[in-house]
């Protein structure tokens, strides 16, 4: 009976290991020439031509991917700099908290050990503090990051150009392809 229990809980500990490590992802299966996709893989990725063309949370070069298009390159400028921002605090954070376990020394240290102790619980409060504000710094950035990709491929990549190349596909009707002002969204005045 005994050996029953603990083959029960062996199953369910497997299943329990085997639930969390499941993945559920979606593939876009028809993409245009120059529009950016987001994937997940352990960090946020965006992808074009089947190719990756940056990843969180520094965002190197989206920047430049999403140029052409006014509003893409603004949100992608803050999604770089918000995700510097919140490596730098996180980094902070990681060595004030190591920092704050001076504040033990006050157990070996009775005669200063109130002093000790708050200190070293004052510079744990900081770290949690930039913990947290990196974290929301993180969010703000890949926040900013999607709404790069999204202004881009409004404008640009879901119509099957890309900042390098701003020729569209031929339509499904025929008709020569036109090129668009990303500026204003509108054809450019050869083409009108």
């Amino acid at each position: 009976m005994r050996r029953l229990g603990w083959v029960v809980k062996a199953l369910a500990l497997l299943l329990v290991v085997a639930a969390g490590c499941a993945e559920t992802s979606y593939h876009a299966q028809v993409v245009a020439r120059g529009e950016l996709t987001l994937q997940y893989h352990r960090n946020y990725e965006m992808w074009a031509g089947g190719q990756k063309v940056t990843r969180g949370l520094g965002w190197r070069g989206l920047e430049e991917y999403v140029g052409c298009v006014g509003a893409a390159r603004e949100q992608a400028i803050q999604a770089r700099s918000r995700g510097r921002a919140s490596v730098a605090l996180a980094a902070t954070s990681g060595a004030l908290a190591v920092v704050s376990l001076g504040g033990l020394v006050g157990f070996a240290d009775t005669d200063h050990q109130w002093q000790w102790l708050g200190s070293g619980l004052a510079v744990a409060g900081v770290a949690v503090i930039l913990a947290g504000t990196s974290r929301a710094l993180r969010n703000q950035s890949n926040g900013h990051a999607v709404d790069a990709m999204n202004f881009y491929n409004d404008t640009v990549g879901a119509l099957g150009a890309t900042c390098a190349d701003l020729s569209y596909p031929e339509p499904a009707a025929g008709g020569p392809p036109t090129e668009i002002n990303p500026a204003s969204e509108s054809p450019a005045p050869g083409d009108r």
